[in-house]
């Protein structure tokens, strides 16, 4: 069965039901995304992608959100077809998905900074930035790994298992390591 075959098969009553969750105000469908972000299954994956389609900016076909994934601001989130995101993930803030991305367990994604300039402040009360993380189409991103703000995944980009990106790189690239770096061109 080809991949997405069973979601094109009942997108018309996917499509209903996310037509009928959008009568429903963002912050209770924000509260239902929080109680059901751990049924696991077809049901679990079924209900988090109409959440989604609802929440976020925009939201492709296919994309499938596996239990324990916890979306910080998702209304500022866009995400392409084909997008699978594994247990245990972390989004948070200005974050683009492009198509055919794959992210494995435990990665996170964190589009927000702490400044830590003005002395007369602790760290954490110090003002946040925020810089749109862009994954671009076909990337794969092993478990365990860590995007940070400004990150640009270019195309046919691989991140190796546990490796924290901290900048940009060129498509086609193996990136891994910590901070991250080319490992090799693909």
């Amino acid at each position: 069965m080809a991949k997405g075959s069973v979601f094109h098969r009942f997108k018309n009553i996917i499509n209903f039901f996310v037509w009928l969750d959008s009568f429903l105000p963002d912050s209770i469908n924000k509260f239902i995304l929080i109680l059901f972000r751990n049924i696991p299954f077809k049901l679990g994956v079924l209900i988090r992608y109409i959440l989604l389609r609802n929440l976020s900016i925009s939201c492709g076909d296919n994309v499938i959100i596996y239990e324990g994934v916890i979306f910080d601001a998702i209304e500022m989130m866009s995400f392409g077809n084909n997008v699978s995101i594994n247990p245990n993930c972390y989004l948070a803030g200005e974050i683009t998905i492009g198509s055919n991305v794959s992210i494995a367990h435990t990665s996170a994604f964190h589009s927000f900074n702490h400044t830590w300039s003005d002395t007369n402040l602790p760290i954490n009360e110090n003002p946040l930035y925020s810089n749109r993380i862009v994954i671009e189409n076909d990337i794969w991103i092993a478990c365990n790994c860590v995007i940070l703000s400004g990150v640009r995944l270019h195309t046919r980009t691989v991140v190796a298992a546990g490796a924290i990106v901290t900048k940009s790189y060129p498509g086609c690239s193996l990136l891994g390591g910590n901070p991250a770096r080319i490992i090799k061109n693909i």
